[in-house]
């Protein structure tokens, strides 16, 4: 660094530091990092918020400043609340007519229009005494006040902004002191509140042109572009040469995927008002939107220049920073970013996203609870300006840190609550959707979430994986870090831009597969198609598996208030027997299955106004299964043995082929302190049951076109339902629902009214209580997904029940956060079920059936790299022992688990983690000659990989039982009964798994 004088050189070490050159001094200040100053006479070395000065002919000397920021006010840019000074190349013409006037004719009006002058060029020690002078002149000057609560603001001073412009709104209400009582209340995070005050301003002074312009900006940081737009269009008729109102302008259009048009008009903003930092921010928006990251970055560089002392367009800096993988610059704004606004939740929530990308997720998991913790209990997707186009950020996955740490339970309490605060979030929904992907029984909610998510998303670069978008793959994993998804690379900044991602994956017994995403954006489209194999031998004969699985998505923002999305899904499934009967020997040797599928969702999100949303959605499937076995008689009739010719079988041949229409539409709406979800859905399926059974003793095979059984059965489906969620007081949220279903189908006709019922209490800052009652009728559900919410207070709605199930589900929890790094919790819950099934006579039967679970966990970040979790599960499965299916079902299953983990995390990339889990079964079964019995046994699997710089993929090599432990276990393929497979959670031998995942 070389300074126009002779007094002072620098030498960087460092990145970021102020230079001011006055008087015959030179003097650097040092925001971040170190910096070396010298001249001739000696050297210093300056730290952060220390400022070096050199007289002329002396060496350089250090102090330190309390607020060193103070010492560049020139850097501090000042909203204006008065539309004379804010034009281009008005300050000068305006300070030259001010001193035209006579001293003895300098009133109150005549300082504060200087102070408002001296504030647009960043001189606010000057304007502070034209202030002082014009409140000696007149005491009652409201605008005195307003304009020392722009000062506040800008200090980050947030009640004195409050208390000043109050009082100046009191004194003198008009257009200029409600501009200033806006800008404090939005800086308290009270964004309704200011809107408020400036429709206020816009009724009293309709021809207030600065008024328009700051009402259409709050009206889009509350995503009300309609009104936005034309709030901008009234302020630029007003006033076409004031930069605010093009500023205002450009932002609408950029909301509105015009960017073309955003970008001359931010240009113009520029040529009126050159020192205004936002105008540049917008720019490099726009730029960086129309794929020209660089100079997009470059401009959000020249806002940071004009304005040094804003969080906000540090953070941003700092993103831009981040999608050109330059680290440690990212690093260093989001950290200033922070201490400047230590109350923003912007820049804790990208440099969360950024620290989890460097394999650093205990650090990211403190920034990104910091985020929700300051965005009053919501996961915050955006920052808090609110102008500019960054969806994409919402769609990175908040829920990979929790997965990655092992922290499953905890990350579940945190999505649950944000959706149930702020239910017309994408990512809210994306959140939970994700935590649930490693849940047993939670795939008609995990889908549903995500098909929610997807919904409500904006168009974006998000990657639409097939092994995601899709059931019940039962796809070994090894789950946490060695397990990557596609959204851990999405960009924080939605630009015009493809990107493309692969993985693939191969160990023992034959496994083999790969998945490959090309998603894109243009303007206002986003595509993806992809496409994923899967094929293993499995651990014993006839225990093979494969997948096949194309997806193809589209969205289109048609307007801004209308975007229009389609998906296209083919699946190709054939395995052989999967289950684990306890007995590991227990199989068919016989059994084949396929599974072919066919889908299309069409769906439309109507954004009614900022605060209601409206979804209409269609879904289709044909589905076509089919098994084939062979029985030994005496198995077959559950006879002893011997009873039948040796080597005689029974041959029997099941098929379902079923078409399913669903339609369903969703009313969502937000107000202060409360939300409402209505909603409505049909769904119909024409389905075709066939099966055969040949016995060799009975005479010759019937032809396989005329199977001996075939039944058509159509199925209809009928809801409507209601959610509120309301906070009464602040801190206990409660959830109330209802829901009526007509089930029909052929053989049974059901009508229930299902109430809900949650209630989630914030004791205090670490304990958090939570109870739910609540009855589900089980629908028929084309691609086994629901608009309808799929949790109450934390508690799941859907489990992979069979259909017509009816439940009723009882649960309180307690989650306790002793520290920022250690975190307990426990719930107890209850479901007891009614099940459809069928008796000899072909009747049906409504089964009665108990679910107890009851966990309790614990987390702990020891450090920065480590993390501790600890679970004990206990499971406890009850059937009614006169059911017609009693020999299939087990009468009793209860289970204890207890997962242990620990997961190391370097800096550097690497990561490793073992797990320990203890299991304990007991199986007890009537008039079955399935094996049942006690089984007690322990597991460990391992996992390392590395995470390759520059967010280029994952390499991992994962382990699971890895001393190849030999056990007995019942899975939970009895609980369901559906197309798709299911296998235990656990393998019986040892199982090693090598993936890459690359993003280019």
């Amino acid at each position: 660094l070389s300074v126009n004088t002779p007094y002072l050189n620098g030498s960087i070490e460092g990145t970021e530091f102020q230079v001011s050159v006055a008087e015959n001094r030179a003097s650097i200040l040092v925001l971040e990092g170190r910096i070396l100053a010298s001249n001739d006479q000696g050297k210093v070395v300056i730290n952060p918020g220390e400022i070096a000065e050199a007289q002329a002919g002396a060496a350089p000397i250090s102090r330190f400043l309390v607020k060193p920021r103070d010492a560049v006010q020139w850097t501090l840019y000042y909203p204006p609340i008065l539309a004379g000074s804010a034009g281009a190349g008005g300050a000068a013409t305006s300070f030259e007519a001010l001193d035209k006037v006579a001293e003895s004719d300098r009133d109150a009006a005549w300082y504060l229009q200087r102070a408002s002058l001296l504030l647009s060029v960043g001189r606010q020690d000057e304007a502070q005494a034209a202030i002082d002078d014009a409140l000696k002149r007149d005491p009652n000057a409201g605008l005195a006040h307003a304009l020392r609560a722009i000062i506040h603001v800008v200090r980050n001073e947030r009640q004195q902004a409050l208390a000043e412009a109050y009082k100046g709104v009191a004194l003198s209400d008009t257009a200029a002191t409600r501009i200033a009582l806006s800008y404090a209340q939005q800086a308290d995070f009270r964004i309704e509140a200011a809107r408020d005050t400036l429709l206020v301003a816009v009724n009293k002074y309709p021809q207030d042109a600065l008024a328009w312009a700051r009402l259409s900006e709050l009206w889009l940081m509350l995503g009300g572009k309609e009104q936005s737009r034309a709030s901008a269009a009234k302020a630029a008729a007003l006033a076409p040469e004031l930069a605010r109102t093009q500023l205002v302008l450009g932002f609408s259009a950029l909301a509105e995927y015009r960017d073309a048009e955003a970008r001359s008009t931010f240009e113009r903003a520029i040529e009126l008002s050159p020192s205004d930092p936002l105008a540049h921010l917008g720019l490099g928006l726009a730029r960086i939107s129309g794929g020209q990251l660089e100079a997009g970055r470059g401009e959000i560089e020249v806002a940071v220049a004009l304005d040094s002392n804003q969080s906000i367009l540090r953070a941003y800096l700092g993103k831009a920073y981040f999608e050109e993988k330059r680290s440690p610059l990212d690093d260093q704004q989001f950290g200033i970013a922070k201490s400047l606004d230590p109350l923003d939740p912007t820049a804790f929530l990208y440099d969360g996203i950024r620290k989890q990308t460097e394999n650093r997720p205990v650090e990211a998991l403190k920034d990104l609870e910091q985020s929700i913790a300051l965005n009053d209990n919501r996961a915050v997707y955006r920052s808090r300006l609110l102008l500019d186009k960054d969806q994409a950020s919402r769609g990175t996955s908040l829920a990979r840190v929790y997965n990655d740490l092992g922290f499953a339970q905890l990350g579940i309490k945190k999505a649950a609550e944000s959706v149930t605060l702020d239910p017309a979030n994408a990512s809210a929904h994306r959140f939970l959707s994700d935590t649930y992907q490693r849940i047993a029984r939670h795939e008609t909610a995990r889908v549903s979430e995500l098909q929610q998510a997807q919904m409500l998303q904006d168009v974006n670069i998000n990657p639409i994986q097939p092994s995601v978008s899709d059931t019940n793959l039962n796809i070994v994993s090894a789950g946490g870090p060695a397990s990557a998804g596609f959204n851990e690379f999405t960009p924080l900044f939605e630009r015009n831009m493809a990107q493309a991602n692969f993985s693939a994956f191969g160990g023992n017994n034959g496994t083999l597969g790969g998945e490959a995403v090309v998603s894109g954006v243009y303007n206002k489209l986003s595509l993806s198609a992809g496409a994923f194999n899967y094929d293993t031998n499995g651990f014993r004969p006839n225990n093979d598996l494969n997948h096949e699985i194309y997806n193809l998505f589209a969205q289109m923002a048609v307007t801004p208030q209308v975007n229009l999305q389609a998906e296209f899904q083919n699946r190709n499934t054939e395995y052989g027997d999967l289950k684990m009967n306890f007995d590991p020997a227990s199989y068919s040797a016989n059994q084949r299955n396929s599974l072919q599928t066919d889908s299309a969702r069409l769906g439309a999100r109507f954004n009614l106004s900022p605060r209601s949303t409206l979804l209409l959605l269609y879904n289709h499937k044909n589905v076509d299964t089919a098994q084939t076995d062979e029985t030994l008689l005496d198995d077959f009739f559950s006879a002893p043995p011997g009873s039948f010719p040796a080597g005689e079988t029974a041959h029997s041949f099941e098929s379902v082929k079923a078409e399913a229409d669903q339609y369903e539409g969703a009313f969502i709406h937000q107000a202060d302190g409360f939300n409402i979800i209505a909603g409505t859905a049909y769904a119909k399926v024409d389905r075709t049951d066939s099966f055969a059974i040949w016995i060799p003793l009975f005479g010759d095979p019937p032809p396989p076109a005329t199977p001996l059984n075939r039944f058509d059965i159509k199925s209809e489906d009928k809801r409507a339902y209601i959610y509120g969620n309301i906070a009464i007081p602040t801190n206990v949220t409660w959830t109330l629902g209802l829901s009526y279903q007509k089930y029909v189908e052929t053989a049974y006709d059901l009508s229930e009214l299902n109430p809900k019922l949650g209630v989630q209490w914030q004791v205090n800052d670490t304990l958090r209580l939570r109870a739910a009652y609540f009855k589900v009728l089980k629908p028929v559900l084309a691609s086994n997904r629901t608009l309808e919410p799929t949790q109450i207070a934390g508690f799941n709605q859907y489990f992979d029940d069979v259909e017509a199930t009816r439940s009723t589900r009882y649960g309180v929890g307690a989650d306790l956060r002793m520290s920022r790094s250690v975190a307990l919790g426990a719930e107890l819950t209850r479901r007891k079920l009614k099940s459809p099934t069928f008796d000899v006579f072909g009747n049906v039967v409504f089964d009665d059936r108990d679910e107890w679970t009851h966990r309790a966990y614990a987390n702990w970040t020891p450090s920065a790299r480590w993390a501790l979790s600890a679970e004990a599960v206990y499971d406890k499965f009850n059937n009614d022992n006169n059911s017609p299916v009693a020999s299939i079902f087990p009468a009793r299953v209860r289970t204890v688990s207890v997962p242990l983990k620990a997961t190391y995390f370097h800096p550097a990339g690497y990561f490793g983690g073992v797990g320990v889990t203890y299991v304990n079964q007991e199986v007890s079964r009537v008039g079955s000659t399935l094996p049942q019995g006690n089984s007690s046994f322990t597991l460990a699997d391992l996992s390392v990989g590395y995470k390759l710089p520059k967010r280029m993929g994952v390499v991992s090599l994962s382990v699971h039982n890895l001393f190849d432990k030999h056990f007995k276990y019942q899975d939970d393929s009895y609980r369901q009964f559906g197309d798709e497979p299911s296998v235990a959670p656990y393998t019986p031998e040892r199982m090693v798994m090598g993936k890459f995942t690359l993003s280019f």
